[in-house]
């Protein structure tokens, strides 16, 4: 399929044997009620391939012939189930790799999340699983679901009663699995594929995302992930498949929960900000609970935007409160909700009674018989991508199931239809929606973020469509000059990477730093310089705006008193013109690798925390799209007098921060704080670089 490569191709094929095999063994199937594996050799009752109970002990389970071992079956088997503690997985594992299956799921806990000697266990499994060619589910998984085939691969009983549909759920935990794909069903969807992920130690995320984008009964993939091994790989498979179909990503970490987490999946939940900012420069849309998430999957499995740098959404609805909540919630997400074109309105006005407002929202007052013909006329506004209509059920006034029935073939835009009413209409109503291919909301607020989700989307499809024009990342390898990096060295690699600095001079003494003094432009300010002091400002080894040679002394003679100095030395640099203080710099994060991150800067950037992240390699539209997420973007714009920031001349250092992170593998962060930015262009007034 476009958009993914030979390896892909060969990912899928080997994921056939465990998502879709045509045969199944279940070691430690028992013939006890209740237990694991009797429902693992239960919930196969309506699984069209060959079946293969292992039990010593057992003659027959639930009809199905039982095999004392895994080598007395005799016939091919494409997945073995494992049901038995996990200190007798690597032995069994090893049995089924010489009978030659190719997929293993491993339930059950007692591994990696457990302590060093489930450790031992996992690796073990890891190590048959490599040798063998032998793809391995978990452990500490609780299996999977394909209703679409029919199959249940788990020892819940939950799975077994999921309808089939076209979202995929992938979780790390298996009880999200399920509570996601309950939710899907009490709104009507169900799902190709709902796995849980378990500790993730060879199938993981990015291999199962892989497997998804290529599967005809997939349209949308709900993603839930805790921790992340391989952030990367994530990356790139999450890219690749967003240019098919639809991802929408839900993950924690914004509070201090690490230990829980990693007791749970054996992995760290790493930096929130970096995976969202991954998943999102990727092209998934990131929502931040799993309302939003199964609210966004529904629209998703039923329509997706064409790609669009900034959708405009329409809005009908029969109450002006819900319009007022509605707009209110797309404005806030910076959605584009126009105004709509003259002859629109004129229109729309011949249908309605005088005294309604017309101009997006347009407020119908109630269900009426002219309700289908203003939906019809909004939709044909050539403006608009996309139409949300939010309207009390009043199914004697107004069916939405019919209307919807009879406009289908005149509706040239995708729709979503919030309403809300008595319980017991509502139900049949929503189905009868999703029969209509529109994706039925009950409250004003989630209609609204379903919305924001379609457009988000959009939006990625029209970024991503033009990655393969954008610039390359510099080829050029840079080395860091030995020993312990001060600020004058990094000012000096930020100047070879091209990003500007003032003029400025190292002393070793103050005899320097007086004729220094002479031969630079007032005011300077002077600094301490020692690879050992991180943050000058914090010890007083800062001064600003020195005019004459005594306010000079006085500055050198409170530097020779900082107690950390350790060698002291003296950076004499001339003044920059005011402007705004932004924090650029980066990091080498052990998941995903080198990032890229813009703030509002100066002492105060970590209290207020106003950043926007990328990885690195970034693009100049992903350097815009940083300036245009922070919170105080505004300031870009020139505040009470200031001029307008040169944008062109931040990018540009954002740019090649992101060539040094990428061509200089010593680096293990890079803080440029304050880069200072005014109409003219930018300078790096501090630079701190600690070596990987």
């Amino acid at each position: 399929m476009e958009g993914l490569d030979t390896g892909t191709n060969m990912n899928k094929k080997n994921l056939d044997a465990l998502f879709d095999p045509q045969s199944i063994a279940i070691v430690g199937a028992s013939a006890t009620a209740g237990k694991a594996g009797y429902m693992a050799v239960k919930l196969l009752e309506t699984y069209a391939g060959k079946v293969y109970p292992v039990n010593p002990k057992a003659k027959e389970i639930l009809g199905h012939k039982v095999y004392p071992s895994l080598s007395t079956i005799g016939q091919p088997v494409d997945l073995v189930l494992f049901a038995v503690p996990a200190s007798e997985c690597p032995a069994l594992m090893r049995e089924a790799a010489g009978i030659g299956a190719r997929a293993a799921i491993i339930m059950g806990g007692g591994f990696g999340e457990t302590g060093a000697e489930g450790l031992k266990i996992q690796n073990e499994l890891v190590a048959i699983s490599r040798q063998y060619d032998m793809r391995m589910l978990g452990p500490n998984t609780g299996g999977y679901a394909n209703p679409v085939k029919r199959l249940v691969a788990s020892f819940s009983v939950s799975y077994s009663k999921l309808p089939p549909g076209s979202i995929a759920v992938v979780s790390q935990s298996g009880g999200i699995s399920l509570i996601l794909a309950c939710m899907l069903e009490n709104q009507g969807f169900g799902v190709s594929l709902t796995v849980g992920l378990g500790n993730s130690v060879d199938v993981d995320a990015a291999d199962v995302i892989d497997y998804l984008a290529q599967d005809s009964n997939t349209r949308a993939i709900a993603l839930y992930l805790e921790g992340i091994g391989d952030g990367r790989r994530l990356y790139e498979s999450i890219r690749r498949a967003t240019r098919i179909k639809p991802v929408i990503a839900l993950t924690i970490g914004r509070n201090a929960i690490g230990d829980f987490a990693k007791s749970h999946t054996g992995n760290l939940v790493g930096s929130y900000q970096i995976k969202t900012a991954a998943f999102r420069q990727a092209g998934a849309v990131v929502v931040e609970n799993s309302n939003d998430l199964v609210d966004a999957a529904c629209a998703f499995s039923l329509l997706r935007l064409p790609p669009a740098a900034d959708p405009a959404i329409g809005v009908l609805v029969g109450q002006a409160g819900a319009g007022l909540l509605i707009l209110d919630q797309l404005k806030s997400l910076s959605i584009n909700v126009p105004h709509l074109g003259e002859a629109t309105i004129a229109r729309i006005a011949e249908q309605l009674p005088p005294m309604h407002y017309l101009n997006n929202p347009v407020d119908a007052g109630r269900p009426t018989p002219e309700f289908p013909e203003v939906l019809r006329i909004l939709a044909q506004d050539d403006q608009l991508h996309a139409i949300v209509v939010f309207v009390l059920h009043e199914p004697t006034v107004l069916d939405p199931v019919a209307m919807f029935r009879e406009l289908k073939p005149q509706l040239t835009k995708p729709v979503i239809y919030g309403t809300a009413g008595e319980t017991a209409d509502m139900a049949a109503t929503c189905r009868g929606l999703v029969e209509q291919g529109v994706a039925p909301y009950t409250s004003p607020e989630r209609t609204a973020r379903a919305m924001r989700a379609l457009a988000e989307d959009a939006r990625n499809r029209q970024r991503l469509s033009f990655q393969d024009e954008n610039r390359p990342s510099s080829q050029r390898e840079i080395r860091l000059p030995p020993g312990r990096i001060d600020e004058a060295t990094g000012k000096d690699l930020c100047r070879t990477a091209g990003i500007p600095a003032p003029e400025f001079r190292t002393c070793r003494d103050r005899q320097e730093a007086h004729k220094t003094f002479a031969e630079l432009r007032k005011p300077l300010a002077v600094k301490v310089l020692s690879a050992d002091i991180l943050h000058k400002t914090e010890v007083g080894g800062v001064f600003l705006n020195i005019r004459t040679a005594d306010e000079l002394d006085n500055a050198l003679q409170k530097i020779d008193r900082i107690p950390a100095a350790g060698s002291v030395a003296y950076l004499l640099e001339e003044m920059a013109e005011p402007g705004l203080d932004l924090i650029l710099g980066g990091m080498r994060d052990p998941v995903f690798g080198p990032v890229v991150l813009l703030g509002i800067g100066g002492t105060i950037a970590e209290a207020i925390k106003d950043v926007s992240m990328r990885l690195a390699p970034i693009q100049p539209q992903d350097a815009a799209e940083m300036l245009q997420e922070l919170r105080a973007k505004v300031l870009l714009e020139g505040w009470r007098g200031a001029p307008p920031v040169n944008r062109q001349a931040v990018i540009d250092a954002m740019l090649a921060v992101s060539d040094l992170l990428v061509g200089c593998p010593d680096i293990q962060e890079l803080d440029i704080n304050p880069l200072r930015a005014t109409a003219t262009g930018v300078l790096a007034l501090d630079a701190l670089i600690v070596r990987a």
